[in-house]
């Protein structure tokens, strides 16, 4: 009579032998790779009832997640998988495709220095190496962020123990002070502007009046500015987007259809969240909601702004796609022209020289600025503007069109315009 065969020890239970050496050795299976290769952990000792405990730490270990599952992940895998597969989903939320796109720089920036490391082997010290090769930039500050945030995720999902980005200090980025123009300089400008005619004219005079961001005004339709009370519905803005490749997945890099812009693949297609909220415009123009909660509002628009508008809503031509300001075909403006004709206009208005550059989002400032010099209290300023912190989130009130158009009153000012 035979002897009952031992039941076989589950997979990952681990297993104890004796080595020829007289070593002995325990093993634990691990999760394999993506790639699917195998991968055990072992410990040894010449005792036997040590290399037992030790066995027993280590299954312990695994179980609790205090063993990184990961075999040979690259920081450069991780995030490529991080990107589309987990921080895209997070919270049921849909991400921004500017943010993606932000994102999607940054990363780039990370795998330029980090990218063949291990995922398991990354060090503090490889961190601070890299805010060192970066510089003292925001580049610095947003890679530190996003792979922060990133290897919190590894931990979580059991690919590494413990981040090692919580032991480093965040790059700190001084970035410089921004502040508005005065009232002599902004006038200049719009002046300067309504001498090419009504449609570039009110578009900065727009820019300095209203507070509204590029995006908010490019993307501004005539449905939404009642121009017999003098009032423009702030609820979205148009922004230009990539779309992604439609032809299948790259092979060693490359996609099928054998170009490396989306915007060149015949397959092209568009990837934004039913929830989202987007609207195509034209081509790469697309409409998209406000950037925050707050940014949705009602802005007044002051009395002489509201003249030239409705003069430019009575000679408007060809316009398919109804928006306030548009090229004279009709298509929208892009981001890009419009800056180009922003650097253009203060060079015109002699505000800078051959080789300078102002941010147009000085018109905001401006804005904010002369608000503020006008005494607005700051619960209408944000309204108004549209500003969004933690603080406005939790005061923030249903806006009063009475006392907005009050407040901007003092803006009058700029339209005293030299129209020769």
């Amino acid at each position: 009579m035979t002897d009952a065969k031992k039941p076989r020890r589950p997979r990952g239970d681990g297993t104890l032998y004796k080595t020829r050496a007289g070593l002995w050795t325990g093993a634990v299976e691990l999760p394999p790779d993506p790639d699917g290769t195998r991968r055990r952990r072992r410990v040894s000792s010449r005792d036997r009832n040590e290399a037992l405990r030790k066995l027993k730490q280590l299954r312990a270990d695994v179980d609790a997640g205090r063993i990184a599952v990961t075999g040979h992940t690259t920081i450069a895998r991780w995030l490529d998988r991080w990107i589309t597969d987990i921080h895209r989903k997070r919270d049921g939320t849909p991400v921004r495709p500017t943010t993606r796109r932000d994102y999607a720089a940054t990363i780039a920036t990370v795998k330029a220095h980090l990218g063949d490391k291990r995922l398991d082997r990354l060090t503090p010290q490889d961190l601070r190496d890299m805010h060192t090769k970066i510089g003292d930039t925001r580049a610095a500050e947003k890679a530190y962020v996003l792979l922060r945030r990133a290897l919190d995720d590894a931990v979580k999902e059991q690919m590494i123990v413990r981040n090692v980005a919580d032991v480093v200090h965040k790059p700190v980025h001084a970035a410089g002070k921004r502040t508005g123009l005065s009232v002599d300089l902004a006038r200049h400008i719009i002046t300067t502007a309504f001498r090419h005619g009504d449609r570039r004219g009110t578009r900065w005079a727009a820019a300095f009046l209203t507070g509204c961001r590029q995006a908010e005004l490019l993307g501004l339709t005539w449905d939404r500015v009642d121009l017999e009370f003098g009032v423009a519905r702030i609820d979205r803005q148009l922004q230009q987007l990539s779309q992604t490749h439609g032809c299948g997945a790259p092979v060693d890099g490359v996609f099928p259809c054998g170009r490396a812009r989306p915007g060149w693949c015949p397959q092209r297609r568009w990837e934004l969240p039913a929830t989202f909220g987007a609207q195509v415009c034209y081509r790469s123009l697309v409409w998209t909601p406000t950037k925050t909660a707050a940014g949705e509002r009602d802005v007044p628009i002051l009395a002489p702004l509201l003249l030239r508008l409705r003069a430019l809503r009575a000679a408007d031509g060809t316009n398919p796609h109804n928006l306030v300001w548009h090229h004279d075909d009709g298509r929208p403006i892009s981001p890009r022209d419009d800056y180009a004709d922003w650097a253009t206009l203060i060079r015109e208005a002699q505000i800078i020289g051959e080789g300078q550059t102002l941010s147009m989002h000085v018109a905001r400032h401006t804005t904010a600025t002369l608000l503020r010099a006008a005494g607005v209290d700051e619960q209408t300023r944000m309204e108004i503007i549209g500003h969004a912190t933690l603080e406005a989130q939790r005061i923030y009130a249903h806006a009063d069109r009475a006392r907005h158009a009050a407040a901007m009153l003092p803006l009058a000012k700029l339209m005293e315009i030299d129209s020769q």
